[in-house]
């Protein structure tokens, strides 16, 4: 997931009812436009040299991957995994910086313009899989160099559960996330992990609609932003670095701070 906007409505005429997305024919001369049209929704806005209108978020030349590419070093090679790509724009940088990349989404709608957008700007070294980002890391065996989750751990209603099964998988991660760090705000629960108290705080979506880009459930909880440090340190991650986000990129008020994590080299 991109993370900028939880969901907004579009206006009537651009939606389209899911039943009928795929029913007719195209009538117009091919072209990528033309597959761009058929799915409703769009976030992203692709590299202007395609000359294509989608959404208006610029995610293909994203500066927080950019940051978080910079931290780990040379990707060539490397094996990263991505939860929620949404559209793929996260994926195509990792793709572009040489990384083997799987991509795992669990909305279909955005499943579909993934491989729309890899159909369009033809990157290379990609699956995208269609299932819960979750249980592929808890049933899967392979070892990933990096994992990315950029908008994704507020959406989560069991975030530990995702910090700690990434952490299984991978010795480098970046998170991107919304956090709460204002300590006078009310927590609505308290989970007990690795012999620390974390509090979670309870949030709703509200309606949707096809461009919505939060999680498959509502009712996440959102973590503050010293307990997700102090998990990952938990957690094995000794080399941590953090970017908090400009006060304008807040989404619904609250602040938002890119976090990559790594194990030492000896401990992996």
């Amino acid at each position: 997931m991109i993370g900028r906007h939880w969901f907004r409505r579009r206006p009537r005429s651009e939606e389209v009812p899911i039943s009928d997305l795929f029913s007719g024919e195209e009538t117009r001369a091919p072209s990528f436009q033309n597959a761009v049209d058929a799915i409703p929704g769009w976030n992203c806005h692709f590299p202007v040299e395609y000359g294509l209108t989608a959404g208006r978020l610029p995610a293909f030349h994203d500066p927080r991957i950019t940051w978080a590419i910079e931290r780990y070093g040379d990707l060539t090679g490397r094996k990263a995994l991505e939860l929620g790509p949404l559209e793929a724009a996260h994926t195509y940088m990792l793709a572009s910086a040489g990384a083997h990349v799987d991509a795992v989404e669990a909305n279909r709608l955005a499943f579909l313009k993934c491989l729309v957008t890899r159909e369009i700007l033809d990157f290379p070294n990609t699956r995208f899989y269609l299932g819960d980002f979750v249980q592929w890391l808890e049933q899967t065996d392979e070892r990933y160099d990096l994992i990315v989750a950029s908008g994704v751990l507020y959406h989560m209603r069991e975030p530990l559960r995702l910090l700690r099964a990434m952490s299984e998988r991978a010795d480098a991660i970046y998170l991107w996330t919304v956090m709460v760090e204002d300590d006078s705000l009310e927590h609505s629960s308290v989970e007990r992990f690795e012999g620390m108290d974390v509090r979670l705080y309870r949030r709703g979506y509200g309606d949707r609609s096809v461009a919505f880009c939060g999680g498959a459930m509502d009712f996440p909880n959102w973590m503050h932003k010293d307990d997700i440090l102090a998990v990952l340190r938990a957690l094995g991650y000794c080399e941590i670095a953090v970017h908090a986000d400009d006060p304008g990129r807040a989404v619904n008020v609250l602040p938002t701070f890119s976090v990559f994590a790594r194990r030492s080299r000896a401990a992996g």
